[in-house]
C-alpha cells in the first residue's frame, strides 16, 4: 500500500483522534436538582460520587467504532494506493511510436496509436511521489510532445493529443532527445518558453519504448547516457495481414510520349493466399483493371517469395496529356495507407536540348537524329548570351545542355552533360590526363548503360577528375572515373572525363575513341537524354516519402501559396519574394496542390513505399545497436486508488454506530 498524500493523512489522525479520546476520558458536570427519589437513577448517584472532572476508560463500543470512523476517513485523506505495478519513484521516459504502422486497426476496433496512448497513460498512473515524467513520440522525426513533468493530468492529456502519422518510423532522433533531458532534466511550465532546470542532481531515468517494433533504424544507435537494463520494450498490435504497394513507376513511350506504361511493384506480408483486384486511375478516371493472385508470406528460407511479391503492369495507356496517376488495391488488410501509389506526370513534349561545341562533328550529327527540339551554340555565344536566351525564372531553359570539351560557371539550375570537362563547382578539379588505360569497371544495371556493352569502349585519354565524395562513379578506369554523376544546388550534372575529339602535340583534332561508329554509342545517348530530361520517368522527380520536405518553383512575384493536403487542410506559406516553395508538412500519402505554381509544377505526391513499415506483423524483439531487447506484448498493472473502499468502510461502520447507540439510548 502506498499513499500519494500522507501529510494530509496525518494531520487529519491529529486533530480528530485525540479530542474523540478525550470526550471518553471526561466526566459530565451534572446540574444539582432536588428529585424524590434516586432509587432508579444508580448510575447517576455512581457518577456523582466522583467529583475529578476525568474518569477511568471504560470499555466502550461506540468509542471503538468511532475511532476506526476517524482513521478510515484520515487513511482516505492520505490516497492510498494498492500496488499492483510497481511505483515509479525516479524520472520515467515514454517513447511513443507514432509511425505509418501504429495506424493499423487491431481486432478490437482501436489502433495501436490507440492502445499505446492506453498504455502510456498507466505508466503515468504508477508514478510515485516526486516522479517526473516526460513524453516523446517518434515517426521519421521525434517531437517532446511533454518535458518533465509531475502533472499526471497534464501529462495524460498530451499523451492523448498526440496524432497519428504515415511516416516511416526512427528512433535515433527520439533516443537522443530522450539522453538529453534525461541529463539535464527539463521542467514544463503552462507558459510557452519558460521552461526551468531543476537544481538537485538528475535521477537516473526509466525508459519505454512503446512500439509494434517495426523501426528501421534501430540496428544502428548508439546509447551514450542509457544503460540498456533501462529501457523496456512495450509491443502493441497483433494483426499481421497486409498487402502493400512498395514502388511504382510511370513511363512515357519515347516515340509515342502520348502513351504510359505503369507498374506497380505489390507484396504480400499476411501468411494466407489473397486474391484482389488493382486498379489505375489517371486524372481520377478508371482505365483499367487486373485480378492479382498472391500467396501467403512465410520466413521460410526454402519458399519460394516471389509468389508472394509481383509487379502489376498497366501498359499502353493511351492519350494521357498530364496529371496524376493512381493504382489502388481493393484489399480489405490491416493497414490502408500502402494500398494507394500516385504520381505526379508532366504532358507530353518535345525534349529540349542544348548543344555547347566549337565543332561537335560526332554529337551534332547524332543529336540531330533524336525527336527533340536541338539548339547549337558555340562557347563564347554561351558565355556571352543574354540571360533570357539560357534562363527562365533563375533555370535553364533547356531539359538538357550538353558542352563538349567547355568547362563553365555559367550554370542556371537544370540538367548539364559535360564531355571532356567539368563544371565549375567547389570540390571538383581535375588533376592531369590518364593515357593508354582500359575500362575497369562499369555499373551495368544503371539507366544510361542499359542496353548498353560497356566492355568494347576504348579511350586513349581522358581526364583525371578529382570527384567529390557524394558523387557517384557509373564508368571506372584502372586510376580513376570515366563517367560520373553529381547532383548539387538542384543542378544534376552527368561527367564524362573523356571528348570524343581531342587535340594531338600540334594541336590538331584526332579522334579519341571509335565508340560513335557503334551501335553502343546511340543508344548510350538515347538513355542519356532520356534519363537527364527526366522522360524516362514520367513523374518529374515529384514522388517523395512521408515526412520528406519538397522544393517547388513557384512564380516571383507571388506573395504566398496555399498547399491543398490530402485531408483538404490547407497551408498558407509566405514566400516574399523567394522563386521557390520549401514545404515539409508531408507526413500524409496522397497527392498534394500548389497554388499559385509554374505551369507543370502545381502537384506533388507522397506514397508510402516502405517495407518496413508494410510489414506490420509485432516484432518480437528490438535491437537497439549490439543489444537486443525482448518486446512483450503486455498489459500494465496500475497501482488502482484505495480510498474509495475506506470510504465505503467508513460509511458502513458509521451504520453499525448508529444502529448501536440507538438501541442504547432505546433501552
Amino acid at each position: 500500500m502506498d499513499f500519494l498524500n500522507p501529510t494530509a493523512m496525518a494531520i487529519a489522525a491529529g486533530v480528530t483522534i485525540p479530542p474523540l479520546a478525550a470526550l471518553y476520558f471526561l466526566k459530565l458536570k451534572r446540574e444539582v436538582r432536588l428529585v424524590p427519589s434516586t432509587l432508579l437513577w444508580r448510575k447517576a448517584v455512581e457518577d456523582l460520587q466522583v467529583n475529578s472532572p476525568f474518569q477511568r476508560l471504560r470499555s466502550s463500543l461506540l468509542l471503538i467504532l468511532q475511532l476506526i470512523i476517524l482513521i478510515l476517513a484520515a487513511l482516505a485523506l492520505g490516497k492510498p494506493m494498492m500496488e499492483m505495478a510497481q511505483v515509479h519513484r525516479d524520472s520515467v521516459i515514454l517513447l511513443i511510436d507514432q509511425s505509418a504502422s501504429m495506424g493499423v486497426m487491431e481486432a478490437d476496433g482501436q489502433t495501436r496509436l490507440d492502445k499505446a496512448k492506453i498504455l502510456a497513460a498507466k505508466q503515468i498512473d504508477n508514478l510515485g511521489e516526486g516522479a517526473r515524467a516526460m513524453v516523446i513520440a517518434f515517426s521519421d522525426r521525434a517531437i517532446v510532445t511533454a518535458s518533465f513533468d509531475q502533472d499526471k493530468s497534464s501529462l495524460k492529456k498530451k499523451i492523448q493529443d498526440i496524432v497519428q502519422t504515415q511516416s516511416t518510423s526512427q528512433l535515433t532522433e527520439a533516443v537522443s532527445l530522450a539522453e538529453a533531458y534525461a541529463q539535464n532534466i527539463i521542467i514544463g511550465t503552462s507558459q510557452s518558453g519558460a521552461d526551468i532546470a531543476p537544481v538537485r542532481p538528475v535521477s537516473p531515468a526509466k525508459v519505454y519504448i512503446v512500439t509494434d517494433g517495426r523501426i528501421e533504424d534501430s540496428r544502428r544507435i548508439a546509447l551514450q547516457q542509457f544503460d540498456i537494463s533501462s529501457i523496456e520494450v512495450m509491443r502493441v498490435g497483433k494483426r499481421t495481414d497486409n498487402v502493400g504497394i512498395i514502388s511504382m513507376g510511370v513511363r512515357r513511350q519515347y516515340e509515342r510520349p502520348e502513351i504510359i506504361q505503369v507498374t506497380a511493384e505489390v507484396q504480400q506480408y499476411g501468411p494466407d493466399k489473397i486474391v484482389f483486384d488493382a486498379v489505375l486511375y489517371v486524372n481520377q478516371k478508371s482505365v483499367d483493371v487486373q485480378s492479382v493472385t498472391l500467396a501467403g508470406h512465410t520466413d521460410d528460407p526454402g519458399s519460394d517469395a516471389s509468389l508472394s511479391q509481383r509487379v502489376i503492369g498497366f501498359d499502353d495507356v493511351l492519350e494521357v496529356d498530364g496529371g496524376v496517376v493512381e493504382v489502388v488495391l481493393r484489399v480489405d488488410d490491416a493497414l490502408s495507407a500502402d494500398d494507394r501509389a500516385w504520381t505526379v506526370i508532366d504532358p507530353p513534349q518535345d525534349v529540349s536540348v542544348l548543344l555547347v561545341t566549337d565543332n561537335g562533328y560526332f554529337l551534332r550529327p547524332m543529336l540531330e537524329t533524336m525527336a527533340i527540339d536541338l539548339t547549337i551554340m558555340e562557347p563564347d555565344a554561351y558565355e556571352s548570351a543574354r540571360e533570357d536566351q539560357l534562363e527562365d525564372n533563375q533555370r535553364s531553359k533547356f531539359d538538357v545542355v550538353i558542352l563538349d570539351r567547355h568547362s563553365t560557371d555559367r550554370l542556371p539550375r537544370g540538367n548539364y552533360f559535360f564531355w571532356g570537362a567539368i563544371p565549375k563547382i567547389e570540390g571538383l578539379t581535375v588533376d592531369g590526363v590518364v593515357e593508354n588505360e582500359i575500362v575497369f569497371d562499369w555499373d551495368d544495371t544503371h539507366p544510361l548503360l542499359r542496353h548498353v556493352a560497356t566492355e568494347t569502349l576504348e579511350v586513349l585519354s581522358w581526364l583525371k577528375i578529382d570527384w567529390p565524395a557524394e558523387s557517384v562513379s557509373i564508368i571506372d578506369g584502372a586510376s580513376s572515373a570515366i563517367l560520373g554523376q553529381l547532383s548539387r544546388g538542384g543542378n544534376q550534372y552527368l561527367i564524362c572525363a573523356f571528348s570524343l575529339l581531342a587535340e594531338n602535340d600540334a594541336g590538331e583534332l584526332m579522334i579519341n575513341t571509335y565508340w560513335p561508329m557503334s551501335v553502343d554509342f546511340v543508344i548510350f545517348m538515347q538513355n542519356a537524354v532520356q534519363y537527364m530530361s527526366g522522360t524516362a520517368a514520367a513523374a518529374n522527380r515529384r514522388s517523395l516519402e512521408p515526412g520528406q520536405p519538397v522544393s517547388m518553383p513557384i512564380p516571383v512575384d507571388s506573395k504566398a501559396v496555399i498547399v491543398t493536403r490530402p485531408d483538404q487542410r490547407q497551408d498558407r506559406i509566405e514566400t516574399g519574394q523567394y522563386d521557390t516553395l520549401h514545404y515539409a508538412l508531408t507526413r500524409e500519402v496522397g497527392v498534394y496542390d500548389v497554388s499559385p505554381s509554374l505551369e507543370g509544377a502545381g502537384k506533388f505526391a507522397v506514397n508510402l513505399f516502405n517495407p518496413s513499415e508494410s510489414q506490420i506483423a509485432p516484432a518480437s524483439t528490438l535491437t537497439l545497436g549490439v543489444a537486443s531487447l525482448e518486446a512483450a506484448s503486455q498489459e500494465v498493472d496500475v497501482n488502482r486508488p484505495a480510498w474509495r473502499y475506506a470510504l465505503l468502510a467508513l460509511l458502513a461502520i458509521l451504520v453499525l454506530e448508529w444502529v448501536i447507540y440507538n438501541r442504547r439510548v432505546s433501552i
